[in-house]
């Protein structure tokens, strides 16, 4: 599994309509390095006309839906419904 962290880039866009309340976009819906993030991140601020739009680099958590299941032990599993069937 590779171990290196992973970043999003985030684009923050605040409108006066929908009563001020920010929009936030995950740019190319793909996960990068730091150093090619941090590339992007400076393009699109470059390219940037909008001042209602701003960027940011959100890390992403790797392992986010790889955990395994909880498995009870029989000391904590509910035998109160056996007696009911």
């Amino acid at each position: 599994m590779d171990t290196e962290k992973k970043y999003f880039i985030i684009e923050k866009t605040l409108w006066n309509f929908n009563n001020g309340e920010p929009r936030f976009s995950i740019m190319k819906n793909k996960a990068y390095t730091l150093n090619e993030a941090t590339k992007m991140l400076i393009a699109y601020e470059q390219l940037n006309d909008q001042e209602e739009k701003t960027y940011y680099l959100q890390e992403v958590d790797l392992l986010l839906g790889q955990e395994k299941p909880l498995v009870l032990k029989d000391e904590v599993k509910d035998t109160s419904l056996e007696s009911v069937f």
